[in-house]
């Protein structure tokens, strides 16, 4: 059994979020005028409900990949707005992930969590940790949008039709965090860094 610090890191929502998601959810291809890309509620439109395992799995690995990411930001970047969204990000996705190991402590889904990221989250972490100055922070901020849109899919396609009462509140409650977090990544992608 996984302790509870291990869950916490666990559950990192959203970036990249890896091949599970991509079954999860079509991307609409529409963008808003306002918007580095499709809003929040066009992409929960066209969510595909998850199983519980890919649920489970994508949500554990792309949290966790939000705090690692998010802390290397923090030790790289010079920018106070992109310091300011990765500190925002360490702290909720800490959060979220500290509910989702209740929630999945509760959901008796006879499933293990994923340990470490994947080799896809793995190859980025990797290449944000061998980028600096403006070159990371607009990766790091392109990781970051991608993986929210994921992450917004994934949560919306759950909180509406995933077949596990727990998670799938979890999920409910979780999703306008992320859709907040999607929102500060599209005003992020419009600095001039």
């Amino acid at each position: 059994m996984l302790k509870l610090s291990n869950v916490l890191v666990a559950v990192a929502l959203l970036a990249g979020v890896p091949a599970a998601s991509a079954q999860t959810m079509n991307m609409p291809a529409s963008t808003t005028a306002s918007s580095a890309g499709p809003s929040p509620a066009e992409i929960a439109k066209s969510a595909a409900v998850p199983t519980t395992a890919a649920f489970v799995d994508t949500a554990a690995r792309a949290n966790q990949f939000e705090i690692v990411t998010s802390q290397v930001a923090l030790e790289k970047s010079k920018n106070k707005k992109v310091l300011a969204f990765a500190k925002k990000m360490v702290k909720d996705h800490t959060k979220i992930g500290k509910n989702f190991g209740a929630a999945f402590g509760k959901a008796n889904t006879g499933l293990t969590l994923p340990t470490g990221l994947g080799d896809d989250f793995d190859k980025t972490l990797a290449r944000l940790k061998s980028e600096d100055g403006a070159t990371f922070d607009a990766d790091y901020i392109a990781v970051q949008t991608k993986g929210h849109q994921d992450a917004v899919g994934l949560f919306a396609g759950y909180a509406k039709g995933g077949d596990n009462p727990t998670l799938k509140a979890f999920a409910k409650k979780t999703l306008p965090i992320i859709e907040m977090h999607l929102k500060m990544c599209y005003d992020l992608a419009k600095l001039k860094l």
